[in-house]
This record gives structure tokens, C-alpha cells and sequence, in this order.
């Protein structure tokens, strides 16, 4: 008998290009995870992690940090990398897990061909993949991709429902649903969004084809009721650490106060209607690169007249076309609407153009008339996606902290890093150690993301005034309190500045006494040079 041979399943073509365009995600996103500085909010964020890290428990805040989610779900990545601590733990194991959730955008695609088009949900994962900001911050460690993840997961888990009425669908949109919530609290703009889609959807289709949606329910009602539980459930799991929290439930309603005042505006992060349009469309800062993702806007908008004119979209759904533009164009108005505006609450109206841009380009192509009329639209869509992933590369790697990236935000400047490598060396000449006592006064407490790179000291205390004797080895300070810090200090020492941000300044202190054994120690380092040789005679 001839030998039995081992079938594997097939994966199909459409399977296959959505592999390759997670792969170009992963190749884009993964190299030099540790070259830039950690932002302000991501070492916030990553100090949040490390307090469950180390103690087990988390405490929710409603004034601040947003939700829970990506604590939890970052805690089992540090354990995998072998640390155990918030001081063993490094950069990388944090990063890893907005850069997994934007690479699993890219694959969750695969759950949506039989709804876009395969064709278009082919080419949305590509420009998913090589979208400049959907890489920059798919390596930020921050709540965004999380929820861009969640809320799309939403939208596949509904859309799945539909077609199968299945309860373990329902099950799954209960999660995300709740998770969306524990992730971000602008979880009700897309709450909203989704109700006004598919009611828009609704009418659009009885005002313009006359046809009137029947009298029932699209979820039955023990679904609908799974629905609700399992979101409830799933979110506040986390909000209340696994119900040892209990205020959590509450708080995780509450925090909608503040957050709601915070977008009214009148803050330093106030800016236009038109500042993420702008963003998109072009950037140009001096001497620096051009930015624009211009063309998944242009896409975009193709695709939403398609979804609009029942034209050119073979093999996608035209309900869920129609509503993800309605979707689409919803978010973008309530996110350019709200005067409180950071760079990264854009990525969720981009990512509706950017699966509406899979529908213009699939449309596009579609009507060509001729193999070579499709010939040119694909190639000009290669050159386009080309150009993107270009932009991506030198946006996550050269220009990663450069202000000349439009996607660079009050970043810190590398100097922070030489600062915190400066304390750490100072801490193994001190007879204190790691135990080396540092001291930090900055007011309004603008010191981070100084807690992340001196996370392996025992004792730093930060203080927002001089309200503490400063009697430390090491004294960091804001340059407006260094009068006040000079003539309080007691003996000689020596003083360095080091940059904080773009415009902000630290000044570091180090006791004579320990800067002059760091001084010897580097005499002593230094090699001696090489006795030259003369020639012969």
C-alpha cells in the first residue's frame, strides 16, 4: 500500500492575500520597538500596569487613564518575557500589545469578505497594513489600537450574527461591546454611531427603494439578552479587577462626567473642526517630509458614492456598505465636532475610510471596461499603497519622535533617556545603591515619563513643590525652581540640564561628593591611547 500521505487544509486565495497583508503589517510595525522614547501617556500607561504587575490589584480612576483592558491584557506578555516586576520589565513587552491588536485589525478582514467584497476587503487590509498612522500607532502603548480592535470586532461579530443567528456570535459581540467600554470611554461616540448607522440604513433604503424593513427585531430577544450580559459581565470583570474592586461598576459609569466636560474644550488640547482632515490630507513642516494619506480619503469618498448609487461593488452586501458609510461619515463629524483633539482619537474615523477606501478601490476597479483600464487602476493602487507604506517606515523609524512627524505629539526627546541612564549610573557609585535616595520637584507633577526610566530605583519621590527638604545625592528639578532649590540645598553640587519634551527643561543635581567618584570612575574607564610606533631607521 503506498504510504498514507498527511492532507492540511487549504487556505484559499482570499485567506491568503488577507496572511500576506498581515504580514506586511507585522514587517512594518515590529522593527526598533525600543528606538523612540516612551511618550508621556505611554509611561502612565505602562506605570498602571506595573502597580498590577506588582501588587495584583487594580484600582479604577474615572478622573483619568481610560479603562482597564489594556492593563490586563499586558500583564501575561511581561510575564512571557520572563520579568516579574515593574522594574524587570522593558519597553518591548508593552509595545508588543497595541502592535498585535493593529496587526489583528488587519486580519480580522478575513471575517468580512462575504460582506465587502473580497476584493475590497483585500485591498482594506492592505491599506490597513501600510496606513501611516495605523502603524505609528500600532507601536504606541496607549489605549487606541485596543479600541479601534474592539469596535471593529463589534462590527464583524454583528455582521457574522446576521448572516448565522448564531448565539455564540451574539455571545462574542456581548464581549466586544463590553470591551470597548473597558477600554476607552469614548465607547458611546461609537455606541451612537452604530445605532445611527443602521437606522440611517433602514431609511435610506425605505425613502429610496421603497422598501420597508418588517416589524421585528434583528437579534432575537435571549440573544439580545446574552448580548447585554456578557458585555456587562465582560467589562466589568476588569473595571472591578476581577470583583475585588467593587466601585469599579460604578466609577466605570461616572467617569463619563469628567470626560464629557474634558471635550467640551477650553484645554491645552483644544484644536479646529478641520485638524484631523488636515492631518490626513497633507502635512509639510519646513525642511522636513510630506505626509498625506490622501489617498484612502479620496478612496473613501469613491466608496461612499458607490454605497450611495448601488454602483460598482460586486460581491459586497450593500446594507452593510451603506451602513459602514453612514458609519463612517457619522464618526468623522462627531470627532471633528468635539474641540478636545489629540492625533490618535483620529484613528477611528480613519479606519472607517480606510474600509470605505476598499470599497471605492474594488469599485473602481470593477468598472473598468477593459483588461487594460484594470490593469492601470490596480497599478496606480500599488503605487498608492506604496507611497503609504513608505511614509509608514520613515514615520515609525527615522522620524519617530521628530515634531515634524504630523503624528508626533509633544514627544519626548532622547535626552530623557541619557538622563535616566545618568541616575542609574550615579545609583552604583552611591553606597545607598538602587536604594540611592533621588528626589524630583516639578510642578503640576510634568515629570514623566521620568517614573518609567527610573523605575529600578527603590526610593524617588516626586513632589510638584518644594515642599520636601532637598537633602538627596540627586535632585531633579524644573529650571523655575532651581533659585529657590539652590539656596535651600546644603553643600556643593553639581548641576546638568537635560531636555524633557521640545521647550522643556529638567536641570539634575548630584552631590559633589558623588560627582567626583562618577568623574574618577570615568577617568579610570577611559582606555589609554595606543603608543605609536616610529619608524625604523
Amino acid at each position: 500500500m503506498p504510504p498514507s500521505r498527511l492532507h492540511l487544509p487549504r487556505l484559499s486565495r482570499f485567506g491568503a492575500l488577507i496572511v500576506l497583508a498581515a504580514a506586511l503589517a507585522l514587517a512594518l510595525r515590529l522593527p526598533h520597538l525600543t528606538a523612540k522614547p516612551l511618550h508621556t501617556d505611554e509611561s502612565v500607561q505602562a506605570f498602571k500596569t506595573g502597580m498590577l504587575l506588582d501588587t495584583g490589584v487594580y484600582h479604577y480612576d474615572p478622573q483619568e487613564f481610560h479603562g482597564p483592558s489594556l492593563y490586563f491584557l499586558t500583564v501575561p506578555l511581561v510575564w512571557l518575557s520572563g520579568a516579574r516586576s515593574f522594574a524587570e520589565s522593558t519597553i518591548v513587552s508593552y509595545r508588543l500589545v497595541p502592535l498585535i491588536f493593529g496587526v489583528g485589525l488587519v486580519l480580522l478582514l478575513g471575517l468580512l469578505g462575504d460582506g465587502l467584497g473580497r476584493r475590497a476587503a483585500v485591498i482594506a487590509a492592505v491599506l490597513t497594513a501600510v496606513s501611516p498612522a495605523m502603524v505609528y500607532y500600532s507601536r504606541y502603548y496607549i489605549q487606541e489600537m485596543l479600541f479601534i480592535f474592539f469596535t471593529f470586532a463589534a462590527l464583524v461579530a454583528a455582521w457574522r450574527y446576521g448572516r448565522a443567528k448564531s448565539a455564540r456570535w451574539a455571545a462574542l459581540l456581548g464581549v466586544c461591546l463590553g470591551l470597548m467600554h473597558a477600554t476607552k470611554e469614548t465607547c458611546v461616540i461609537a455606541y451612537a454611531a452604530f445605532a445611527a448607522a443602521f437606522a440611517m440604513t433602514l431609511l435610506w433604503r425605505h425613502w429610496h427603494e421603497g422598501i420597508a424593513y418588517p416589524f421585528a427585531l434583528p437579534v432575537r430577544l435571549w440573544h439580545l439578552a446574552l448580548i447585554f450580559v456578557v458585555g456587562g459581565l465582560s467589562a466589568n470583570l476588569l473595571f472591578t479587577s476581577f470583583f475585588r474592586q467593587p466601585s469599579g461598576f460604578f466609577d466605570s459609569f461616572r467617569t463619563f462626567v469628567p470626560y464629557l466636560y474634558r471635550a467640551g474644550g477650553a484645554g491645552l488640547h483644544d484644536h479646529p473642526w478641520w485638524y484631523y482632515l488636515k492631518m490626513l490630507l497633507y502635512t509639510h513642516d519646513g525642511p522636513g517630509p510630506r505626509w498625506s494619506e490622501a489617498p484612502i480619503m479620496a478612496l473613501a469618498a469613491v466608496g461612499i458614492g458607490f454605497a450611495m448609487t448601488r454602483r460598482g461593488i460586486p460581491g459586497a452586501n450593500l446594507a452593510l456598505i451603506r451602513f459602514l458609510a453612514f458609519y463612517t461619515v457619522l464618526t468623522t463629524v462627531a470627532y471633528c465636532a468635539i474641540p478636545y483633539k489629540t492625533p490618535w482619537n483620529m484613528l477611528s474615523l480613519l479606519h472607517g475610510m480606510i474600509l470605505m477606501a476598499g470599497v471605492g478601490a474594488a469599485g473602481l476597479i470593477g468598472l473598468a471596461s477593459s483588461a487594460s483600464l484594470k490593469a492601470v487602476a490596480v497599478a496606480l493602487l500599488v503605487v498608492a499603497a506604496a507611497s503609504l507604506a513608505w511614509q509608514a517606515w520613515r514615520g515609525a523609524n527615522r522620524f519617530a519622535f521628530d515634531p515634524r512627524n504630523p503624528y508626533v505629539y509633544a514627544h519626548t526627546v532622547s535626552d530623557t533617556v541619557r538622563l535616566g541612564e545618568r541616575v542609574l549610573d550615579l545609583s552604583r557609585l552611591d553606597p545607598e545603591g538602587r536604594r540611592m535616595l533621588v528626589q524630583v520637584f516639578v510642578p503640576g507633577a510634568d515629570y514623566w515619563p521620568l517614573p518609567w526610566y527610573l523605575r529600578r530605583l527603590g526610593r524617588v519621590g516626586y513632589w510638584s513643590e518644594l515642599s520636601a527638604d532637598p537633602i538627596a545625592p540627586v535632585i531633579i528639578a524644573a529650571p523655575e525652581l532651581q533659585p529657590k532649590l539652590e539656596s535651600r540645598l546644603r553643600g556643593p553640587y553639581h548641576c546638568e540640564l537635560y531636555g524633557l519634551r521640545p521647550g522643556v527643561l529638567l536641570a539634575l543635581y548630584v552631590r559633589d561628593d558623588l560627582w567626583n567618584r562618577f568623574l574618577s570612575r570615568r577617568v579610570l574607564a577611559r582606555p589609554a591611547p595606543s603608543a605609536s610606533l616610529s619608524p625604523a631607521h
